[in-house]
C-alpha cells in the first residue's frame, strides 16, 4: 500500500460535504473575435455532483484530471479551468496553492507540464474558474488526451476539515483521474482508493478552423450541475440556476416534504451553459405554498440532483 493510499484511511464520514458548484463565471460560451476560431462547450470526466472532499494530500502532490477532445478539434487552445474545491464544514479562508499545471499526455505518465499559472487561489465550496486568455502566450495542446492537475502547497493530509480536492462521489472511472504522489510518483487515482470523479473541467478553442466563427467547447467531468439556490432560506424569490456541458433536456421542480410536487418551475431542452430561474414560492395552481421545507430537483439526460429550499 503507498503512502498516499494510508493517508486515505481518515474515516470516510468525515470527509463527506455538500459543496456547491459556482459556475457564474460560464454564464455563456464568449463570441469569438473575427479570424478566430471559437469557443468549444465544456469538456470534464466527472458524472456526478461534486460532494466528496479530499483531505489526504502533501505539499508537492498533484490531483487532476485526464480530460479528452473530439480528435477532429485538434490542435486546441486551453482558454479556462475549473477545479472543485471545499472542506468538510464549508467556510475554510482562501488558500493559495502551489500551481495549477496541463500537461500533453495522461496515464501512465503525463510527463513534463507544458503550461504552468502559480499560486492559484482556492475558495472554499465552489469550483474555482482560472481565465488563462489573458496570460501571455497560448497554452496549445496538440493532440488528446490532456490533463489538468492541481499542485498543493499546503499539507492537508492529518486534518479532516481542511479544504482540498474535490471529487463526485459516484465511482471512480479508471484512466480519467490522476494522482502524483510522493513517495510513488503518478497514479490512477481509481487504484489508489479515490472513489469519483475529481471535478475538474477545461474550455478550449480549436486553433484550426473552416469558417474562424462558432461556438467555446468545454471538457468536463459532469455532464450537469444544479447550483444552491440562493438566497435560501428566502421569503420573496430564490434563484434556481444550473449548468449543462451540452444541450439537454432539462427538468426543474419543488417538492414538498411528503414527495409530491408542489410546482413545475420548467420542462424543456437548453443549450449548454449556466441558465437561471425563480421561483416565487407559488404553486401549481398560482397559490404560494405554505411556509417550510421543500426540495428542488433537477433531471437532465442521465444527471439527477436535488437541494433543499426553506420557505420563510
Amino acid at each position: 500500500m503507498s503512502a498516499f493510499a494510508t493517508r486515505l484511511g481518515i474515516p470516510r464520514a468525515l470527509r463527506v460535504l455538500a459543496v456547491t458548484a459556482s459556475l457564474a463565471a460560464l454564464s455563456g460560451w464568449m463570441p469569438a473575435a473575427a479570424g478566430e476560431c471559437p469557443e468549444e462547450p465544456p469538456v470534464q470526466n466527472y458524472i456526478g455532483a461534486g460532494r466528496v472532499t479530499c483531505p489526504c494530500f502533501v505539499a508537492g502532490e498533484r490531483a487532476g484530471a485526464v480530460l479528452q477532445a473530439p480528435s477532429e478539434h485538434f490542435p486546441i487552445e486551453i482558454l479556462r479551468v475549473g477545479i472543485g474545491w471545499g472542506s468538510q464544514l464549508g467556510g475554510a479562508p482562501q488558500q493559495i496553492e502551489e500551481a495549477i499545471r496541463i500537461y500533453g499526455a495522461g496515464l501512465p505518465n503525463p510527463g513534463q507540464p507544458i503550461f504552468s499559472l502559480e499560486g492559484p487561489q482556492m475558495t472554499d465550496g465552489v469550483i474555482n474558474l482560472f481565465n488563462l486568455e489573458p496570460l501571455p502566450g497560448e497554452v496549445v495542446v496538440d493532440s488528446g488526451p490532456f490533463t489538468v492537475a492541481l499542485e498543493f502547497a499546503i499539507q492537508s493530509a492529518g486534518n479532516p476539515f481542511a479544504p482540498s480536492m474535490v471529487h463526485d462521489g459516484n465511482g471512480c472511472q479508471a484512466g480519467k483521474n490522476v494522482i502524483f504522489a510522493i513517495p510513488g510518483g503518478w497514479f490512477d487515482a481509481c487504484a489508489l482508493g479515490i472513489t469519483g470523479d475529481w471535478v475538474v473541467f477545461a474550455v478550449y478553442r480549436q486553433v484550426d478552423c473552416a469558417t474562424g466563427v462558432g461556438e467555446e467547447h468545454v471538457v468536463s467531468s459532469a455532464p450537469a450541475r444544479l447550483l444552491r439556490p440562493h438566497p435560501n432560506p428566502f421569503q420573496i424569490d430564490t434563484e434556481v440556476a444550473f449548468f449543462l456541458a451540452q444541450p439537454e433536456q432539462v427538468e426543474l421542480a419543488i417538492h414538498d416534504i411528503a414527495g409530491r410536487r408542489v410546482s413545475l418551475l420548467t420542462s424543456r431542452s437548453f443549450p449548454a451553459g449556466r441558465h437561471a430561474l425563480r421561483w416565487d414560492g407559488l404553486g401549481n395552481g398560482g397559490r404560494r405554498v405554505a411556509p417550510g421545507v421543500y426540495f428542488l430537483t433537477m433531471n437532465a439526460g442521465s444527471y439527477r440532483a436535488q437541494e433543499k429550499i426553506v420557505l420563510r
